[in-house]
């Protein structure tokens, strides 16, 4: 005669909640459009400059104290909130398909996200050399901040995050999870930031949206994941 043990379940062995074990996918979600939200709302109070010149650039930055840090603090939550979100993209794919363009995609971004939420703190620095010192001494002080040598290591990974979105997509388009039709979406906003993001702050703030629209929908389809896997 033999009795077959049925087997104890330890507190390490135990399942997970799917309400924890889905945690990161609500937070991912809710940080990614409240990224988007924050990128538009930075844009709003963005002080408008009457050129590209430096000169220009900085005379807009000193001029409205308030405006140009609150300005800087959504721009800086933007792109930490988008940064941190993006990892959670990964968690839509099911199966192979699209997977690994998906997870690039994701540190890409991540990495250049957060790398340009820290060099929003020359937006402080730049407001107060044009209200403290003079025009030719303020616009020496910026060029030898950019002319610096080791910088790029720095401000040149920002071209991860732009091109990282593009991977990100991509591969959500690839494994059935959004339309092709993303990509273009975002280029088209970009481009209108792009061209009118120093002179035209509304307009600006409206390329924001229809750039990063597609980072919203991705966060919305992970607030729905976590519904769907916590019912």
């Amino acid at each position: 005669m033999t009795t077959t043990a049925s087997p104890v379940t330890t507190p390490d062995r135990a399942d997970a909640s799917p309400r924890w074990s889905g945690s990161m996918k609500l937070a991912g979600g809710i940080a990614l459009v409240a990224g988007v939200l924050c990128w538009s709302a930075g844009m709003v109070f963005s002080p408008d400059s009457e050129s590209m010149k430096d000169a220009d650039y900085i005379a807009s930055m000193a001029r409205d104290l308030t405006n140009t840090q609150i300005s800087a603090l959504f721009l800086h939550y933007a792109n930490l909130l988008l940064g941190v979100g993006v990892l959670a993209a990964p968690s839509l794919v099911r199966g192979a398909r699209g997977l690994g363009m998906v997870v690039v995609g994701a540190l890409m971004t991540c990495l250049g996200c957060l790398n340009v939420s820290g060099m929003v703190l020359s937006d402080w620095w730049n407001a107060a050399t044009g209200r403290l010192l003079s025009e030719e001494q303020a616009v020496a002080v910026f060029r030898h901040v950019q002319d610096a040598s080791l910088l790029p290591i720095w401000k040149g990974t920002e071209i991860f995050a732009m091109l990282g979105i593009v991977v990100v997509l991509a591969g959500l388009a690839r494994a059935g999870v959004l339309g092709w039709w993303t990509i273009g979406v975002y280029v088209l906003g970009f481009v209108g930031l792009m061209v009118w993001g120093a002179t035209l702050p509304l307009a600006a703030a409206a390329g924001v949206l229809v750039a990063f629209s597609p980072l919203a929908v991705v966060g919305i389809r992970l607030v729905q994941r976590y519904r769907l896997e916590t019912r």
